[in-house]
């Protein structure tokens, strides 16, 4: 049972989401901040990006996913959405009947801002950060690592919740709770009910050996809703190194991935990490978990999948990588395309553009 408590904080954490998404906001001490010429602007940049990108994007994709996918998860109930960063739009218009969203990458976890605790001044900034931070996904349909690095670490924006708050305050998601989520006992419990466990817990026999602990990975569980639908559905995102030395440190990570199968899982802009010899770990579990792959070339290497036995789809036109992933060129991709003269996709995905003058997305799916 929710408490006043929780409700209370659930509508500071929408009414906060809704400001720096340039929507209205709900809660009593943010209306003043609306009022400014600062934020009147910052609402006409955001929603002007907005409709742009919902033009453009969310809508061809929305048509295009009900044929050529399917508007239902393809394959259980999780998405799994390696090197995500905070694209929470990509993974949610693709795939919005999935019930929970696994995703991860190294950007930190950071929080909601605390609008109460600022002045003009400390909005103003974050409202400028804000836009900063949001411009790629807005403009390219994907995040920058390097952009993001700098972006995600400004006294206002401490990591990717606050951008997954205006993600689902665009996308008309009523957040319900965000919370710390640890891998082997799920999203934190109330103080009261974890003092209940502990005071149940078995005591270890005196004398008796501790297991070691291992490395602390930090996620977070945001818990949510689409408009008046009465179905929880849930965002994890995990903080992580996931290269194979990284891994090492975390192998109840690993663990936690492998309990999720089959997933359907989401691969696009990933820098073609999946390409490289440091990942190899990651790489099998992602082969070993996932019962459908929507990705673009950076993600598993097509031959792999060709051997693997994976039914592969082609969508969209396949061309030499952009600058600087120019030698992750894939002769065998572009022979299959040739082969297949797929239609064009009617999207941007991954990191080359669509416009009408130059349809260069692409789209590999395996079943």
């Amino acid at each position: 049972m929710r408490t006043d408590q929780d409700l209370g904080a659930q509508w500071r954490v929408n009414s906060t989401a809704r400001l720096m998404a340039g929507l209205a906001p709900w809660h009593p001490a943010h209306l003043e901040f609306a009022r400014t010429d600062a934020w009147k602007e910052h609402s006409a940049a955001m929603q002007r990006a907005w409709s742009e990108l919902s033009a453009n994007r969310v809508k061809p994709m929305s048509v295009w996913r009900d044929t050529a996918i399917s508007p239902a998860c393809p394959v259980g109930k999780t998405l799994l959405y390696p090197f995500s960063g905070p694209d929470f739009f990509n993974a949610y218009w693709l795939f919005p009947d999935c019930e929970t969203f696994v995703m991860f990458g190294l950007e930190h976890i950071g929080d909601v801002p605390n609008i109460e605790g600022m002045n003009e001044r400390q909005v103003t900034r974050l409202m400028t950060d804000v836009r900063a931070a949001t411009s790629d996904l807005f403009d390219r349909n994907y995040f920058i690592t390097e952009n993001m690095a700098r972006q995600l670490r400004t006294p206002q924006l401490g990591g990717v919740v606050p951008l997954l708050a205006i993600e689902m305050a665009i996308a008309g998601m009523d957040i319900l709770r965000i919370v710390p989520y640890d891998v082997g006992r799920g999203p934190a419990v109330p103080a009261a009910a974890a003092d209940a466990v502990s005071q149940n817990a078995d005591t270890p026999p005196e004398g008796a050996v501790r297991p070691r602990p291992l490395r602390q990975l930090k996620g977070v569980s945001i818990e949510f809703r689409a408009g008046e639908s009465a179905k929880l559905k849930r965002l994890i995102y995990f903080s992580v190194d996931a290269t194979d030395h990284g891994l090492a440190r975390y192998p109840q990570f690993v663990a936690f991935l492998r309990s999720l199968g089959p997933t359907t899982t989401l691969l696009k802009s990933a820098s073609y990490l999946l390409h490289s010899r440091n990942f190899r770990q990651l790489r099998k579990t992602v082969l070993d978990v996932s019962g459908y792959l929507v990705q673009d070339d950076s993600g598993v290497p097509y031959g792999m999948l060709a051997s693997g036995g994976w039914e592969i789809r082609l969508h969209g036109t396949y061309a030499v990588p952009i600058p600087p992933f120019q030698r992750a060129f894939q002769p065998a991709l572009a022979s299959a395309y040739k082969a297949q003269h797929p239609d064009p996709l009617p999207f941007s995905f991954g990191y080359n553009f669509h416009d009408q003058r130059d349809e260069r997305s692409h789209m590999i799916i395996g079943i």
